[in-house]
């Protein structure tokens, strides 16, 4: 088994980094995935792979990330974001299933909805992930996507009627011009 030490150690001393392949550069990427180290994978993806790497088995591997940790949660839902068209119908059913898992845990500090920095932001790009899947209309996933939107927007409510020093925010977020639900 890795640890994080391991690779970050052999990576950063790799001298001459011609030597490494681009499948083994593609492997190391998903190393990074499975065991959370997003600051080398970052690094890898911008400096080493192209979208056209980036297949259904690291959509995978990514999705179960999410379930397993929510450190770097916003890095992982841009990766998603990036690489959307590269998940399936069963692909995407998954994703939803987790981020309904992912939201709905009651330990705080395992909710990335709750314990994250930015907690607007981390919603929106949940949002903006189901609003992706229902445009593919596909019925059994709308109504999953209902549940998550309905469960998310409840719980922001509830977080923004909470935090006074943000009730501003939630009064400009209820106005129709940035409403989601208006068009």
């Amino acid at each position: 088994m890795y640890s994080k030490k391991d690779y970050m150690d052999y990576f950063l001393n790799i001298e001459d980094l011609s030597s490494l392949t681009h499948n083994q550069i593609i492997e190391l990427f998903q190393t990074c995935i499975k065991y959370d180290s997003f600051k080398l994978a970052l690094q890898l993806y911008f400096k080493y792979l192209r979208a056209q790497d980036i297949n259904k088995d690291i959509m995978y591997r990514l999705t179960l990330s999410i379930r397993e940790s929510c450190a770097f949660l916003e890095i992982k839902l841009f990766f998603i974001h990036e690489n959307f068209d590269e998940l399936g119908v069963e692909a995407m059913n998954f994703l939803i299933d987790v981020l309904l898992q992912v939201v709905k845990r009651h330990n705080y500090h395992l909710n990335p909805i709750i314990s994250s920095y930015n907690t607007i932001k981390v919603s929106l790009l949940i949002f903006k992930v189901t609003f992706r899947v229902e445009q593919l209309n596909i019925y059994s996933l709308i109504t999953k996507c209902q549940l998550l939107n309905k469960y998310m927007e409840d719980s922001l409510t509830e977080y923004l009627q909470m935090q006074t020093n943000i009730g501003q925010l939630y009064k400009f977020m209820m106005e129709p011009i940035l409403n989601l639900k208006h068009k």
